[in-house]
């Protein structure tokens, strides 16, 4: 180690209060942020696998022209029922896939004898949809069954809108393909609740053999893949976009990404939060490190002083200030990083509740991940910025006149 590497440690360890005061505001900036930003990522995979395991799914497979054309005219883009084995076993051979599950989808009518309220019903293989719907909750009653035919699961606001109890029976109305109108009677098995408060207060979910014979059709709306592992979506649709083209099936492939809208713009703004918060830290801290720096100058203003009178340069003074804002932007920026990832690690132990959020029926448990590349980006902006804010000090030391700053009392 070089005498200027010893000078600057020994003056760290000389004044002890200082520089207690400089680590202890990087150890807040990065604590501060692997705290947040850990937070930050565990909401967002929270969403993101929330919304995969009780709406979308990885991968959704639809008829060519469904999600451009099928809203105003679904009838004439559904998978048809000769072509659903096949597709199913393409998928489960050339993908690490879960399960496979079918789907119909329709609007319509939901009756208590008094009142009608429009509802989004959903067709499904109840076997199926344990797993790929996971993230949704039974709130009374109990689950669907395949032989349970005219069994249904109500949104839990769609239940509370209407005057029924578990067991009564209701009349489901909708159009059928030829727009004709049919009517079902559907069992109260259960309210369900996904954690969205708009989509419960209109979410009817029957067998999908009922929900095919209310629309006079075999055919589904759409495939919905459950993968093993979210990170292989990406690389599953291009193998599935290969193989569907190879066996001459006209199909059209969407990733959950495309279809989380609601997803991305709660990514976007925490973002743009995370970083403000981020200049805010930063901006505290700079003045905090660039202050005591400050301090430190004045009552080294002799010392300094001195340093010029035997020979040394303004760089070397330069140097000098900067060598210790190194050692206190390591020390600071690792201690940092050791206090906020045990912080991480309390805070999601101790399992306090959030308020659920606008828009939501759930409330949910604070979790904060310790993430490596918050970990690294905190390090390396800790250190920078005690570098940084300790440049304005280390230049007004350099240019202290040294006859005055020997007399400097």
């Amino acid at each position: 180690m070089g005498l200027g590497w010893k000078v600057a440690l020994l003056n760290i360890m000389r004044n002890g209060r200082r520089s207690l005061i400089t680590l202890a505001a990087i150890v807040f900036g990065c604590t501060s942020l692997i705290i947040f930003g850990g937070f930050v990522q565990s909401m967002y995979e929270g969403m993101r696998e929330s919304m995969i395991r009780s709406q979308l799914g990885h991968i959704q497979i639809y008829a060519k022209g469904y999600n451009q054309f099928g809203k105003a005219e679904p009838e004439k883009y559904l998978i048809a029922d000769g072509d659903l084995q096949k597709i199913s076993e393409l998928v489960e051979n050339e993908t690490d896939t879960l399960v496979v599950a079918p789907r119909l989808n329709f609007n319509g009518l939901l009756s208590d004898g008094k009142q009608s309220i429009a509802i989004t019903g959903i067709g499904i293989d109840a076997e199926k949809e344990v797993m790929l719907s996971s993230a949704i909750q039974i709130v009374q009653g109990d689950d669907l069954f395949p032989e349970d035919i005219s069994a249904a699961h109500l949104g839990e606001g769609l239940f509370n809108a209407l005057d029924v109890q578990i067991g009564d029976y209701l009349t489901l109305l909708a159009s059928t393909q030829d727009g004709a109108i049919n009517a079902v009677d559907v069992q109260v098995m259960g309210v369900i609740t996904t954690g969205v408060k708009e989509l419960d207060d209109r979410l009817l979910r029957v067998n999908l053999p009922l929900a095919q014979e209310l629309l006079y059709t075999s055919d589904i709306t759409r495939l919905v893949v459950l993968l093993e592992e979210t990170e292989l979506t990406s690389t599953s649709i291009a193998t599935l976009a290969g193989v569907f083209e190879q066996n001459n099936l006209n199909l059209e492939i969407k990733s959950w990404e495309e279809l989380a809208g609601y997803y991305h713009q709660v990514v976007g703004l925490f973002n743009g939060v995370f970083g403000f918060i981020t200049v805010i830290v930063l901006v505290i801290v700079a003045l905090s490190i660039s202050n005591t720096m400050l301090m430190a100058v004045m009552e080294r203003t002799r010392e300094l002083g001195t340093i010029r009178a035997m020979g040394g340069t303004p760089r070397q003074v330069v140097n000098l200030i900067l060598l210790e804002s190194v050692f206190l932007g390591l020390i600071g920026s690792l201690l940092g990083l050791l206090i906020g990832a045990l912080a991480a690690k309390g805070i999601t132990y101790a399992e306090w509740m959030m308020p659920r959020p606008p828009g939501s029926t759930q409330d949910y448990p604070i979790r904060v991940f310790v993430v490596p590349d918050i970990l690294l980006k905190t390090f390396l902006l800790g250190f920078c910025i005690s570098l940084v804010s300790s440049l304005y000090p280390a230049i007004k030391a350099s240019r202290l006149p040294v006859v005055k700053a020997l007399r400097f009392t």
